[in-house]
């Protein structure tokens, strides 16, 4: 029964979707922070993820091939939808001297990411809220 509870209210109503967005920017903003933390550092590379492409790929609209991994020492095939977002590491030569952190630019990725947070968290909240009500209403 919890299964088609699972399957007819959360599925439906976009909660693992926005639960994706607000995993992909935490994520995002550990990289983030990361890089402002290791601005001084030489030879450090900053990290980013592709946040559009992850959330092309949480709302399906990416195609998606999977091997099954049906004993544990058979190697993953494709990419995993339960693992998280791949890290690319910028490997532009060095800007400032010292690494290729451009404090500017992470200052700016921090705001736009908080942005996206902010807008999933409040979203999620509707959600939650909307199914709140519908729960109450008799």
């Amino acid at each position: 029964m919890s299964n088609i509870l699972e399957k007819a209210v959360f599925e439906k109503s976009g909660v693992p979707v926005l639960n994706s967005v607000l995993d992909m920017a935490s994520v995002r903003n550990k990289l983030i922070s990361g890089n402002l933390a290791n601005v001084i550092t030489p030879g450090y590379r900053s990290k980013d993820i592709d946040f559009h492409g992850e959330l092309r790929q949480a709302l399906g609209k990416e195609k998606h091939i999977e091997g099954a991994v049906t004993h544990p020492a058979h190697i993953p095939v494709g990419r995993s939808r339960t693992k998280g977002p791949e890290i690319k590491v910028n490997r532009l030569p060095e800007s400032n001297g010292i690494n290729n952190v451009d404090i500017d630019t992470e200052a700016a990725n921090l705001a736009q990411n908080q942005l996206y947070f902010t807008a999933g968290a409040r979203l999620m909240a509707a959600k939650f809220q909307g199914l709140k009500d519908a729960i109450k209403s008799k």
